[in-house]
């Protein structure tokens, strides 16, 4: 009888530890996690070391990436670390470069308000909008593009997913 005991502990022991598991994930902050940027400017390899000087500058705790054969820039926030339009691009321009597109990842949620939708990430909030239905007040990632021509910026959502404290 021993033996089946030790069986039957051993089999709640791994579905409390498993439940214990499910309930501790937690929903994504809340923020800007990762912004890409299609650069004019970007000429040759030298055009480099100066724009990720300059977007380190402003994004210190992140990581920066530039990659000239693609005329690409890419900063992953660090926790903590916020994004803003205006301040991505002055970091650019410092280096006498200039946005042509910017793609933003991020966690948020959309709430509905005076018939129009807003993402609100961290501390950016960007109007929305999207082909497909976006759920209200629900965590979300999102990916798509931010259009900054406009005032307030425009963020068209390519892509999204529901995110829960249980992972599902």
């Amino acid at each position: 009888m021993r033996p089946n005991v030790r069986t039957a502990s051993a089999g709640a022991l791994v579905s409390l530890l498993v439940f214990g598991a499910a309930c501790s994930r937690r929903v994504p902050e809340s923020r800007i996690t990762s912004v890409e940027a299609r650069i004019d400017g970007i000429t040759c390899p030298t055009c480099v070391p100066p724009l990720e000087a300059s977007l380190r500058r402003q994004y210190h705790k992140s990581a920066i990436e530039v990659d000239d054969d693609k005329d690409m820039a890419t900063v992953r926030f660090a926790d903590h670390e916020s994004f803003s339009a205006s301040e991505f691009r002055a970091a650019v321009e410092r280096v006498r470069m200039r946005v042509v597109t910017i793609r933003v990842q991020a966690c948020g949620k959309v709430e509905a308000s005076n018939g129009d939708k807003w993402l609100t990430a961290g501390s950016s909030r960007f109007l929305v909008r999207s082909d497909r239905e976006l759920p209200l007040n629900e965590p979300l990632c999102v990916d798509g593009t931010l259009d900054t021509r406009a005032d307030p910026a425009v963020f068209h959502v390519s892509a999204f997913s529901v995110q829960s404290a249980s992972g599902s």
